[in-house]
């Protein structure tokens, strides 16, 4: 526990020192209490975050079900998730590994597999959705960029009474290696008949920004300037995109551009195509900027954007000739013709 807060109650002008006792003493328990609290006040673990589980254990490996049970899974806004472990008293060494193995696990979910999580375990709740289509909905409210490649790096988060230095050594240096975790060390005190009971973040140290870390992250700055740089398309790169696994909502951006070379296409058309929510194409994009620095080393993608170059406020898009034709190259097939693929099918079972 952390000795040197003070607690004080204050009746006037009074102050009277809380006495700092162990979370067992107030006969508080981990899953009964701490649990409970975390899940009932999300702001724990950090600014916008959304529970989307708690003891989830549907692990599935090539052996059959695994036997781990995750404490509680969160989701940032910017569509990462918070993997959260809790300890009531000293968090064990073992415990940062643990946490990286469910996180480990945790970064496999695709977007749908969370829906359902989410929709299990609230569907008790009221005014919970009802339908997987609806927990996605509230997702992607929730998150606008959510997609595959921003659940691949979670976040972690330790909560326990007191952390040894063998561990906090341990996370520092993951941190280092650019895994993300924080601690939080919750304190119990007992004043008169009462208790209470505190939530503080020991690591990253609240002013570490200005003494410690902010060195260590202009220098990772500069380095990421060196190599996510804006870069042209070639041939190359443009075939491999055409082979990536990326969301439909890409592909219609370039085949529709393609088809209309140097004109802005609109990103209702792109919505009109693909037949995807207003909130799923907009996480699209921003899971195709994750791929565009992770897969591809690069910030640009190869088609240009402006916002204010049509009638209609919306995102426009469009292709040079260069890309065009190399596109064209990748892709003939998909390249439209002004009639709908669903006219289209319908025009060929008529003619059969």
């Amino acid at each position: 526990m952390n000795r040197d807060e003070l607690v004080f109650g204050v009746v006037g002008s009074t102050a009277t020192p809380a006495a700092p006792i162990t979370l067992a003493e107030a006969g508080l328990r981990e899953r009964e209490h701490l649990q409970e609290w975390v899940l009932a006040h999300p702001e724990m673990l950090g600014a916008d975050v959304l529970i989307i589980t708690s003891e989830f254990d549907r692990w599935m490996s090539r052996e059959g079900r695994e036997a781990d049970r995750l404490d509680v899974l969160g989701l940032d806004a910017d569509g990462r998730l918070v993997v959260t472990e809790l300890k009531r008293d000293q968090a064990p060494d073992f415990v940062t590994l643990q946490s990286v193995k469910y996180a480990a696990m945790a970064s496999r979910f695709e977007v749908e597999q969370l829906a359902d999580a989410y929709l299990h375990f609230h569907s008790r709740e009221e005014d919970a959705p009802t339908t997987a289509e609806e927990a996605l909905a509230v997702l992607r409210t929730h998150a606008p960029d959510l997609s595959s490649d921003t659940l691949r790096s979670p976040r972690i988060v330790l909560i326990a009474g007191s952390f040894p230095t063998t561990l906090t050594s341990s996370v520092v240096w993951l941190g280092e290696q650019g895994i993300d975790f924080t601690l939080i060390q919750v304190g119990a005190y007992r004043l008169g008949n009462n208790h209470l009971v505190t939530m503080s973040q020991v690591w990253p140290p609240p002013e570490a920004e200005d003494f410690v870390v902010a060195p260590s992250r202009a220098e990772r700055s500069t380095k990421a300037t060196v190599t996510v740089p804006e870069a042209p398309w070639n041939l190359d790169d443009l075939a491999r995109l055409a082979n990536t696994a990326t969301s439909p909502t890409i592909f219609a951006t370039m085949d529709l551009c393609a088809a209309k070379p140097g004109e802005w296409i609109g990103g209702d058309q792109v919505m009109e195509r693909t037949g995807r929510e207003k909130n799923v194409h907009r996480g699209d994009y921003g899971g195709f900027a994750i791929t565009l620095r992770r897969r591809f080393n690069r910030s640009n993608a190869p088609y240009e954007m402006n916002y204010a170059v049509g009638d209609t406020p919306q995102q426009y898009y469009r292709l040079s000739p260069e890309t065009t034709q190399m596109w064209r190259e990748l892709r003939p097939q998909h390249e439209p013709t002004g009639t709908s693929e669903k006219e289209a099918v319908k025009g060929n079972d008529d003619a059969s």
